[in-house]
């Protein structure tokens, strides 16, 4: 927790406060009243979407406070859920398993957190501009390339397909910047390319691509995907297709590696409250749409299958929606 400045040590001491009253609630039915989402960087998906998750919790749990924290995301964000520093949180599934098996960035320590929605599938980005001389992902041996932020998933995911391409961090000129950081440096030629994990509409890549001047470039990364299903599994990576047109400037579609991503909880969040934050979720996706259109990406034949168990209240509502046994 050290990078994380006096604001931010505040908002953590409300979260911890809330942690107590839900170990109370679980032990003498007191009430929740605050819940703390743990999203990302400004900038990414789980930042704007989780933003939007913590306003309609607030308006339809009836009074219960819901608050959406900037965080580094997947690895920050199992730490803080694990730890009882927050209570929901964004990650993709590489973290979550290792958060949960005590493995990588998590060594040692295993964190005891459950599923609640798997969400949109996510593409490993490898993005560059033209003129910087990389159109594989060999060419980016010896180049300046951001690998993400620290205590994010898309750092683990960077990691494993430089790893997949027969790179390693020795073979780059690394940089560690959050998703806008990394866009602004690759606009003004600081950095070469850049390695994040996100939905398939990310603001900072429009801005990229929006950019007078600058002509985005996607690197196709699917030549990746049958080494890392060879160490992860089908579930954790897969093979996308970035449609055509997806950003300005884009004028082809591009074969890329996918992972999963989902929203996982504290294990010992009481059964009602997190069935009634998973029907809230996937009754108003709609709603939630609105706020990112990468929510269209969320279906409810695939929302039950988390990398790691759900939690007993979400699994209650799927078996309501006919989903699990």
């Amino acid at each position: 927790m050290k990078r994380y400045g006096i604001a931010k040590m505040a908002a953590l001491a409300i979260v911890l406060g809330f942690s107590q009253s839900t170990a109370s609630f679980a032990q003498s039915s007191a009430k929740v009243d605050r819940i703390s989402i743990g999203t990302g960087a400004i900038g990414g998906i789980y930042h704007v979407l989780g933003g939007g998750m913590a306003k309609l919790l607030r308006e339809k749990l009836g009074g219960i406070d819901v608050t959406a924290e900037t965080t580094n995301a997947s690895v920050d964000n199992m730490r803080l859920v694990g730890t009882k520093q927050a209570d929901i949180g964004f990650g993709t599934s590489v973290a979550i398993v290792q958060g949960v098996k005590g493995d990588g960035p998590f060594k040692g320590t295993k964190y005891p957190v459950a599923g609640l929605i798997n969400i949109y599938p996510q593409y490993l980005f490898v993005i560059t501009v033209e003129g910087t001389g990389i159109n594989t992902l060999a060419d980016l041996k010896g180049k300046r390339v951001s690998t993400s932020n620290p205590g994010s998933g898309s750092e683990l995911d960077a990691v494993n397909i430089l790893k997949a391409a027969g790179l390693s961090l020795n073979d780059i000129k690394r940089e560690r910047l959050p998703p806008q950081q990394a866009a602004d440096a690759l606009k003004d030629r600081r950095i070469d390319a850049l390695i994040h994990t996100a939905g398939q509409r990310q603001p900072a890549w429009e801005d990229i691509a929006n950019t007078p001047g600058t002509t985005i470039k996607f690197i196709d990364t699917s030549s990746a995907v049958s080494g890392l299903q060879g160490d992860w599994g089908k579930a954790v990576y897969f093979a996308l297709t970035l449609p055509k047109g997806t950003y300005k400037g884009q004028t082809a579609e591009v074969p890329m590696t996918g992972g999963g991503n989902s929203l996982f909880v504290r294990e010992d969040l009481p059964e009602d409250l997190v069935y009634n934050v998973t029907k809230i979720l996937m009754d108003n996706l709609d709603e939630l749409a609105k706020v990112h259109p990468e929510v269209r990406n969320i279906k409810l034949e695939t929302a039950a299958n988390t990398p790691v168990p759900l939690h007993a209240g979400a699994a209650r509502y799927f078996k309501e929606k006919g989903l699990l046994k």
